[in-house]
């Protein structure tokens, strides 16, 4: 149930990002900075509802993201694919990977014992000091 309603959120977001990035042009150093967050921000939404990644988990960030990204940029062109620039399709490209990448990288280091294995053992309870 967590992963559908990660996955919910994560396409909630994607809609409501693409709607917000498509009224702005593609253009200059955009669609990078673009691709880069927008796959972050879906990749982050979906983390926090689901708690972990995987790459189910990972592949659907990835779709979410790009089609996010792809949607924002045929509003951005007038709704019209072949005025859709180059670099938006970079942005795309940008989006998927980065949104792949952040969810299967959870999902490694959250199944991955801790690093730091060097705690101090915890004290006594006080009734274990009296039996010695």
């Amino acid at each position: 149930m967590r992963l559908v309603l990660a996955l919910a959120a994560g396409a909630a977001v994607a809609a409501l990002s693409a709607l917000i990035l498509g009224e702005y042009e593609f253009k200059g150093s955009t669609p990078y900075v673009a691709g880069l967050l927008f796959g972050l921000l879906v990749a982050e939404t979906v983390l926090a509802v689901a708690k972990r990644g995987s790459n189910g988990l990972a592949a659907a960030a990835a779709v979410l993201a790009g089609g996010g990204l792809a949607w924002a940029a045929w509003i951005s062109a007038g709704r019209d694919w072949s005025y859709v620039p180059d670099a938006a399709w970079l942005s795309v490209g940008i989006g998927v990977v980065v949104g792949a990448v952040r969810v299967a990288r959870a999902g490694v280091r959250s199944s991955a014992p801790p690093a730091d294995d060097s705690r101090p053992e915890p004290a006594p309870a006080p009734d274990d000091r009296e039996a010695r």
